[in-house]
């Protein structure tokens, strides 16, 4: 039985390099991050740019500014209207300025009342950046404390061109921040560290836990597979976690050989067969490919099941197997896919690219989110319990090196639960945020609407939270009017927002 979905986000897929030029850009690219579907803008002469001088450290002056890039659309404006600020997160934002668009979440708020729509770079992506290398010690002031601040520092003192009277910062007019993924996790967390300067905020597929063994990822997408794929994945991975486990030198061996991966070790060996199913959060249409190849038999049979039980291990090892050998793109015996070797290049300071600041920030704060299979296997896990946290979180200190005696905060011994004890990640008490999730995000488990959350999800009059039918990663962002799952919270988003501006009191001086 062939698989379906509904559409997808678009994602690159990644393809191996040989080993004689892989660097850690090509390997952290199997990490899954975010990235926001880019947006172009059809009418440009709407569109003005201008930069900020932002400061390279808000705790300490002294050391300078750097410009920091934003984008906007005053059409709409009218005196007094309300200033919409979105941050794309970890991409550069001139791919970013189509969500000023009404078709998009910040400029239909906009467009709605009688407002403007800034898109603003995120310090250290794009063209944003304070230094021209990368090293431990230059990243020390991308940290989630500045990234707020960079916010709020621009909501209260830019000079817009768009407002002709002079008085359109977050003291003159009522300012919401929006974000999706990352950035509406820092929304959310600017709401709870920065509160008083932004009046609202919308919050899109917000991770606002951070979590070290992420393997609750797999769980949306596992809930959104079909039967007959799930249940042969799931029993191909405990086939493979038994003979791991249980299994002599040559089983194991045998079954590496099986995937052409025999060269690897047990983690990248289960890192590349996990592969397809990463593909769910960016490109629904890969994983059909696969649960198509998968259930007919390799792309041999032509045998259509009728019923959810799948083709059982047997077939459906083989089937595997042979598709991992397809499109892994490892080499012979898996060579290409070894990142445990040590002619990879980790440490790439030169490199002015998306990855490597998002790589810092994952071993800085630290995030984490590491997307592993789970600590033990039972049967029901779609990722092999072989992928452990340890994986990636080792690359840190080959990525970032000791540079004048600065490290990242991770290899200081900054964990995960010490971030969350700054944000209070899903435990704080948010105030008019709106939440928008994903039933199939992967990265729900880490939201407000996370299955995994003591207590269970949480939603509130003060932060109401929506989840999208069927929806994967920021769902909603991008709007369409048809799409019965989306419009009805679109609507609620336009509703709320109105009723948050109508309490706005413009603050008194002291």
């Amino acid at each position: 039985m062939k698989a379906t979905f509904s559409s997808a986000l678009p994602f690159l897929a990644c393809v191996a390099p040989s080993m004689a030029t892989l660097k850690a850009r090509d390997i952290h690219k199997r990490s899954k991050h975010f990235g926001l579907k880019t947006a172009s803008m059809e009418n440009l002469d709407l569109v003005g740019n201008a930069t900020f001088e932002q400061y390279v450290d808000h705790s300490d002056p002294s050391l300078g500014t750097f410009e920091q890039r934003y984008w906007w659309d005053g059409s709409n404006y009218k005196t007094g209207g309300p200033v919409f600020l979105f941050n794309p997160g970890e991409s550069a934002a001139d791919g970013m300025i189509g969500y000023l668009g009404n078709d998009t979440v910040p400029g239909r708020y906009a467009q709605e009342f009688n407002g403007a729509a800034i898109v603003i770079e995120h310090r250290y992506w794009g063209k944003s950046v304070p230094f021209d290398t990368l090293t431990a010690e230059t990243l020390q002031y991308l940290n989630l404390p500045n990234a707020m601040k960079d916010m709020t520092n621009f909501a209260l003192n830019a000079d817009l061109e768009f407002c002709e009277e002079g008085d359109c910062n977050a003291n003159d007019v009522p300012w919401v921040l929006v974000g999706g993924s990352y950035s509406g996790a820092l929304a959310a967390w600017t709401s709870q560290k920065e509160s008083g300067v932004f009046h609202a905020y919308h919050a899109s597929s917000a991770v606002v836990e951070a979590i070290y063994d992420f393997w609750e990822y797999f769980s949306p997408i596992q809930q959104a597979l079909p039967t007959n794929c799930s249940n042969d994945v799931k029993a191909v991975v405990q086939h493979i976690d038994y003979v791991f486990e249980n299994g002599d030198d040559d089983d194991i061996q045998e079954l590496k050989d099986k995937f052409n991966l025999g060269d690897l070790n047990a983690m990248d060996f289960a890192d590349t067969v996990a592969n397809p199913i990463s593909e769910w959060q960016g490109d629904q249409d890969a994983v059909i490919e696969f649960c198509d190849y998968l259930e007919t038999s390799g792309g041999h049979s032509k045998a259509i099941l009728n019923n959810g039980a799948g083709i059982g291990l047997v077939a459906a090892l083989d089937a595997y197997a042979a598709y991992i050998n397809k499109t892994a793109g490892c080499g012979d015996g898996g060579e290409d896919c070894n990142t445990w070797n040590d002619q990879i290049q980790w440490d790439t300071p030169d490199e002015l690219d998306d990855n490597r600041p998002w790589q810092w920030m994952l071993c800085n704060e630290p995030f984490g989110w590491y997307q592993n299979g789970p600590p033990e296997s039972d049967g029901t896990n779609i990722v092999s319990a072989q992928l452990r946290p340890e994986q990636y979180a080792r690359r840190c200190p080959l990525t970032f090196p000791e540079t004048n005696g600065y490290v990242s905060g991770m290899v200081t011994g900054f964990t995960e639960e010490h971030l969350n004890a700054y944000t209070q990640g899903w435990d704080a008490a948010y105030k008019r945020v709106f939440f928008v999730n994903g039933e199939f995000d992967p990265w729900r488990s880490a939201t407000l609407s996370s299955d995994y959350r003591p207590g269970g999800p949480v939603n509130t009059t003060d932060a109401p939270v929506y989840i999208v039918k069927g929806g994967v990663h920021v769902p909603e962002l991008f709007i369409d009017e048809d799409d019965e799952n989306t419009w009805p919270i679109i609507q609620a988003a336009l509703e709320q927002m109105r009723c948050w501006l109508d309490e706005w009191e413009k603050p008194s001086k002291a």
